[in-house]
């Protein structure tokens, strides 16, 4: 066995464990195509890795004498040690030793890592004695957990059997100890690597529902009752045989993704992106319907494997953290009282007693009452009324729902102490979707785009948590949701504003029907029923008109307000819309678009009441707009300042100072033809800033094209643009402008932007270059992109405002695409009047409010026909991929 491969250096018999080692793994991989489970491969694979081990284990120990074997054993631990070996997951083994650490167990350490390494292999290696063992596990939880699942392989078993009996003993002592670590280690770990189940881009192993939550119940049940063997722990606990089947079933699925993912990458890849799921999806044989893509198909299956997987351990790790003293099982009936004949509450918990339990549990009413006394005396409900309520709910199809339980529900709603946390307990129960059916098409259903963080269901509770979080706030928004009268009805819309998602039929269509029909199984008032079914069917209305339109043109504003018909109904959607875009993810409420809807908001009161004096909010433009006035030095120049502060874009006076707008709206009074002012604002510790360019007006000057151009080639994203008239003569360009150069634009850069622009718009493009772009998508993220982009669209809307013809260009954003329009807008023969620019993630929606060479809004249909084809095909060829970058 001293044979050596001359040429490597390495021996023969190590060459022959990495070709030995490969092979196998090849015939898993052919098994593993051809329909194997992802436990007989795991298992497989494990005992492949037994015997390539054992060999060189053998080999490397054969030459350091024949007594090696009595004082060594090779233990297996963590995924080894479970005989679960995924395709290139880590060799986690121990050399354990007896007495003294001689040289000759060190030579022998070191060959056995040096032969594993040079066979292809990734050790996770430790020599240690039984002291040194069980002395780090009790230091570090990371090294316990992985000693749980300990199985010898090779050497002195009694020596491995002493070791094992010191290490259960050291469990057992320190149980409370080490169950607070383990457990703490891993909430740790799911921060980081995702606390939500719903996580739209998890790592199968260590998110939150992944292959971690089966292993941390195969630690606590270590601990706690001395076996690892999810069967044995589901014998001698509280789970039931139920909770056994889903642990296997969700291990079993996710073992075989965990396998595919393996195999594929040629390397350990448990993050699953977007195009892998994409990949996986189609490789699993999910098919796409007309309302739902594979992926998605494939994504909802998973969210239901991970979420109740992530109940059970969650159950799992409560009861094993809570275990009960004698004292305190001596005082727990003391301190525990009855609330009525049905319900007892104790220090933490509210439940019910076991005929209670057996009578009520599939007793929507009764559910209800249970969980608004757990909001009332901030109780958790107690495990064993959980767990009885939650399986009747799985198991029963007949669940009555009758008029007390719908008031019991809306009664629950309109409550806000610690409401968002009692519906995700029912949804978590499967209780809400016996409430409101569509709840449960809407469970873990992904919506594949860039836009969205979350799943259909959990966006929807996080909609009602963020409005909820809105009560006494100092903001508009909060303010009014404050005031509001009907805060449960706000509540019902916002959990169903979404549930119309994964249906062929746009999502708000089928939406106002689930809340049609959720009316009327709730019996609520006419009243109540027609303000649920706006706001639903609506839901999108407030934030396209916010983001997309003008909302100074008061115009405008009074068809939107005409069309929702009351100040209250307008509360509600106000409130509505912010919830719903703070609900997408974190981050996505910026200030701009909070402005923006506040100030379409207060304009669309002010229209709603006609009574703007006497009603300060909705006058806070305008009093804004007079304070900006009360600096000038004269009454004409104090007129001149209100009228053009008037007419600024709503959302500008939420970033700047009454004083510092003033002062630059002082440097534009007189300003003449060939005269422009520039302003760059810069945000410290960031890489945003903004561009202000006033400038005398003149027709169809290509300006805002080429400083669009311009400032793309400088590196800068545009991911907001609002270009206006202040009146007849002058113009106001402002640009929200994202440095991809630097993370804190030095004054240098600041320099640089406003002299290119002053040359640019002083030139008037005489000596300009067009720039030019990548056109190129990256080949790894094509085919994720194909299905989660929005769809190309234009569309030309000639009767929102009368001075104009507004263009909306629907697309996903890709550096140089607003320039492209606007240059091909401008040789339509087309002059700019309004620009907004709106960008979500992926998506854009750009905005073009445009008249034709002589001021007015275009007319002919076939012009705007052709303006339509041009503007679509000039964005379709642009965002075409052309290989990878």
């Amino acid at each position: 066995m001293n044979n050596t491969s001359v040429s490597r250096g390495i021996p023969s018999y190590v060459n022959e464990a990495r070709e030995k080692w490969a092979a196998g793994r090849e015939d898993f991989r052919e098994k593993h195509n051809a329909g194997a489970t992802g436990k007989e491969v795991v298992t497989g694979l494990s005992g492949l890795l037994d015997d390539v081990l054992n060999d060189l284990f053998s080999a490397a120990a054969e030459s350091l004498g024949p007594d090696l074997n009595s004082r060594v054993a090779m233990v297996l631990h963590g995924g080894n040690g479970r005989g679960e070996v995924a395709p290139f997951s880590d060799v986690d083994l121990m050399l354990l030793y007896h007495g003294s650490l001689t040289d000759d167990v060190v030579e022998l350490s070191r060959r056995i890592s040096q032969n594993i390494t040079d066979a292809g292999l990734r050790p996770g290696y430790s020599l240690r004695n039984t002291r040194d063992a069980c002395g780090m596990a009790t230091k570090d939880p990371e090294t316990f957990t992985s000693l749980t699942a300990s199985r010898f392989l090779v050497g002195n078993h009694e020596l491995f059997l002493a070791f094992e009996s010191k290490f259960k003993r050291l469990a057992t002592r320190r149980s409370p100890y080490v169950i607070r670590g383990i457990i703490n280690a891993r909430s740790q770990e799911r921060i980081k690597f995702g606390e939500t189940v719903y996580l739209l881009r998890p790592n199968v192993k260590k998110s939150r529902g992944g292959l971690r939550d089966i292993h941390l119940i195969r630690w606590l049940g270590f601990v706690r009752y001395g076996v690892s063997d999810i069967a044995e722990i589901c014998d001698r606990s509280h789970l039931t045989n139920a909770d056994r089947d889903q642990i296997l079933a969700s291990n079993e699925f996710l073992l075989h993704l965990r396998n595919e993912m393996h195999f594929h990458a040629g390397r350990a890849n448990d993050q699953m992106g977007r195009n892998e799921q994409v990949r996986v999806a189609e490789k699993f044989g999910y098919e796409e319907t007309g309302a739902m893509l594979a992926v998605e198909a494939f994504m909802q299956e998973y969210f239901r494997y991970t979420s109740r997987l992530r109940y059970v351990c969650d159950y799992f790790s409560r009861i094993s953290s809570n275990r009960r003293t004698i004292s305190s099982q001596v005082l727990a009936p003391l301190v525990t009282r009855s609330l009525d004949d049905n319900f007892r509450i104790g220090p933490e918990a509210i439940g019910m007693s076991k005929a209670m339990l057996e009578k009520y549990k599939g007793d929507l009413h009764e559910v209800l009452r249970l969980m608004q006394l757990c909001g009332l005396h901030e109780r958790i409900i107690e495990q064993d009324t959980w767990t009885g309520i939650r399986q009747t709910m799985l198991e029963s199809d007949d669940i009555g729902f009758d008029e007390r339980s719908a008031r019991r529900f809306m009664a629950l709603l309109s409550n806000t102490t610690r409401l968002p946390v009692m519906l995700r307990r029912l949804h978590e129960m499967q209780v809400l979707q016996k409430i409101i059916p569509a709840f449960k098409h809407a469970r873990g259903l992904l919506q594949f785009n860039e836009y969205h963080s979350y799943t259909v269901d959990i966006h929807s509770l996080k909609a009602v948590s963020e409005a909820v979080a809105l009560e006494n706030e100092p903001t508009v928004v909060g303010k009014t949701y404050t005031g509001l009268r009907r805060k449960n009805v706000l509540h019902l819309a916002l959990l169903l504003h979404d549930l119309g998602k994964g249906f062929a039929e746009d999502h708000s269509e089928v939406g106002a029907r689930i809340a049609m029909e959720t009316a009327y199984r709730f019996g609520l008032s006419d009243e109540d029923a027609a303000d649920v079914v706006f706001l639903v069917h609506k839901h999108l209305v407030m934030s396209d008109i916010a983001f997309r339109r003008d909302i100074n043109d008061s115009a405008m504003v009074a068809q939107f307000a005409s069309k929702v018909g009351s100040v209250e109904r307008l509360s509600m959607l106000f409130v509505l819309t912010c919830a719903d875009i703070a609900a997408v993810g974190p981050g996505v409420l910026n200030d701009w678009k909070l402005g923006l809807l506040t100030g379409l908001y207060l304009h669309a009161k002010k229209i709603l009441t006609g009574d703007a004096e006497n009603a300060p909010e909705g006058s806070r433009h305008q009093l804004l707009s007079i304070e900006i006035a009360a600096h000038g030095q004269s009454t004409e120049e104090q007129e001149w300042l209100r009228k053009h502060a008037a007419n600024l874009p709503g959302n500008y006076f939420n970033i700047r100072p009454p004083d510092v707008i003033a002062n630059e709206l002082k440097q534009l009074i007189g300003i003449g033809p060939d005269q422009m002012r520039c302003w760059v604002h810069r945000i410290p510790d960031s890489r945003m800033i903004d561009l202000v360019i006033a400038k005398h007006k003149r027709r169809r000057s290509g300006n805002f094209y080429r400083l669009t151009g311009m400032l793309t080639a400088l590196g800068y994203t545009i991911f907001s643009c609002d270009i206006k008239s202040l009146d007849d003569d002058i113009i106001w360009m402002w640009y929200g402008l994202h440095d991809n150069n630097f993370v804190d634009p030095p004054p240098s850069r600041i320099e640089q932007t406003i002299e290119k622009t002053r040359k640019l718009i002083k030139d008037g493009g005489g000596e300009w270059e067009p720039p030019v772009f990548r056109k190129s998508w990256r080949e790894t993220e094509s085919r994720a992109l194909q299905l989660s982009r929005p769809e190309i669209g234009v569309e030309i809307n000639n009767q929102s405002v009368d001075t104009a013809t507004i263009i909306d260009v629907f697309a996903y954003n890709k550096t140089g695409l607003l320039y492209t329009i606007a240059e091909k807008i401008y040789r339509l023969g087309l002059d700019v009047s309004y620009v907004k620019v709106a960008t979500y993630a992926h998506q854009v929606v750009d905005v073009f409010y445009v008249t034709d060479e002589h001021g007015n809004k275009l007319r002919n249909r076939e012009q705007i026909h052709n303006i339509k084809n041009e503007i679509l095909t000039v964005v379709e060829s642009y965002l075409e991929p052309q290989g990878s970058e």
